[in-house]
């Protein structure tokens, strides 16, 4: 039987319109699925307001505030505009919508208002250089908040144990790549007679380990016979491009670094699939421990065996997939171990990475996670 689509309406007041998780994998997802779907954000600096559809998505872009309560107002903006469109699900994507969220719920009665939480706020307050009670007085007013919302999306197990005794049902959403995006795309294979490449993809900084991933290049190379090129992708936080070019020229690695820059979407899974493993690693912090990088997701469907950081999370996909290694990602000296595991045994490399693109056409494409996003949609508005 089949059941009545849905109006939805996702909120963000702080991620740009395109954001991967936000726009390419739920709203275009379940526009896919014949729902309408819209999508309230704020622009960009450089961006206009206005509004148009992408995806069968209907966006609706508020102007850019500027001045110190420009997170403020432009929270304000987004509630009312979507008060305005008067959906019957709403889900929303930032904590500064918090204080605003209780006018959605009073004039849109009957509606399903739904708190997305991507990351564990409360624990990156350390993180900022602020004392850590402020985290435990900022996690007291998440819950208060979200008892009185219809639902919660978090993206892992142990992100969902921060939320126990809250009334509110609680759901888990993966921070998954959707691989019906990926479908037309023919990704090539390593090239058997180059040098490995080890990728690391997206945006670069001290919290990602960077530099211990560059200070495990000594060790690395010391006890190979054919060696590696250590690749990194994407965006450079803090000038993180130099400090890892200044580390592997005091070790004598230069040789075995590459730095690249930001590529479009499509032709970086191109890149990243012609690499022979991918690295996954965080600095270890109460945010990082329970959390999972859509990263992680994009080297398994690539079909590429990863490293990962000894965090549960990680450890749980990469142990059930059986599609790579962990390490201590903090000791350079680990993790060349664990890429020396895989540059030595290409057999079993080749192995790890056919799983992972397995257990992605499987259990952990976001197919399943959209699946469940929409039945928890309507399971909420049965009880609204």
């Amino acid at each position: 039987m089949s059941r009545k689509k849905l109006k939805i309406c996702h909120i963000t007041s702080m991620h740009d319109w395109q954001d991967d998780r936000i726009f390419q994998r739920a709203c275009a997802g379940l526009a896919r699925l014949g729902h309408e779907v819209h999508l309230v954000a704020v622009c960009e600096e450089d961006q206009k307001p206005g509004k148009f559809e992408s995806l069968k998505v209907t966006v609706h872009l508020l102007p850019h505030r500027s001045g110190r309560k420009r997170r403020w107002n432009g929270s304000k903006d987004v509630i009312k505009a979507a008060v305005h469109l008067q959906a019957e699900v709403y889900e929303f994507h930032d904590p500064d919508l918090l204080p605003h969220i209780g006018l959605l719920k009073k004039k849109v009665p009957g509606s399903a208002v739904i708190y997305d939480i991507h990351e564990n706020y409360a624990g990156r307050f350390a993180n900022w250089g602020l004392p850590a009670f402020l985290g435990d007085i900022f996690r007291s007013y998440e819950k208060k908040v979200i008892n009185g919302l219809d639902g919660i999306t978090v993206v892992s197990e142990s992100m969902s144990s921060l939320f126990k005794g809250v009334r509110t049902p609680v759901e888990i959403t993966r921070n998954s790549t959707d691989i019906e995006r990926l479908r037309g795309i023919e990704l090539p294979e390593p090239d058997a007679d180059s040098a490995p490449v080890i990728v690391t993809s997206g945006s670069h900084s001290h919290a990602r380990n960077c530099l211990q991933t560059v200070k495990a290049l000594p060790y690395l190379v010391q006890d190979l016979t054919v060696n590696p090129v250590m690749q990194f992708v994407g965006r450079y936080l803090d000038n993180m491009d130099q400090e890892m070019e200044e580390q592997a020229k005091a070790d004598g690695t230069s040789d075995y670094l590459k730095i690249d820059g930001m590529m479009p979407w499509e032709e970086n899974f191109k890149r990243i699939a012609k690499a022979y493993c991918g690295c996954v690693f965080y600095e270890d912090n109460p945010n990082n421990r329970v959390g999972i990088p859509n990263r992680l997701f994009e080297y398994m469907y690539c079909g590429i065996p990863v490293v990962v950081s000894d965090f549960p999370e990680l450890k749980k996909v990469v142990t059930q997939a059986q599609c790579g290694v962990v390490v201590n990602s903090e000791d350079p000296r680990d993790i060349a171990r664990g890429l020396e595991e895989l540059l030595s045994d290409p057999e079993k490399a080749r192995e790890m990475g056919r799983k992972g693109r397995q257990a992605m056409e499987g259990t952990y494409g976001y197919h399943v996670d959209l699946e469940i996003l929409e039945n928890f949609y309507y399971k909420l508005l049965k009880r609204s």
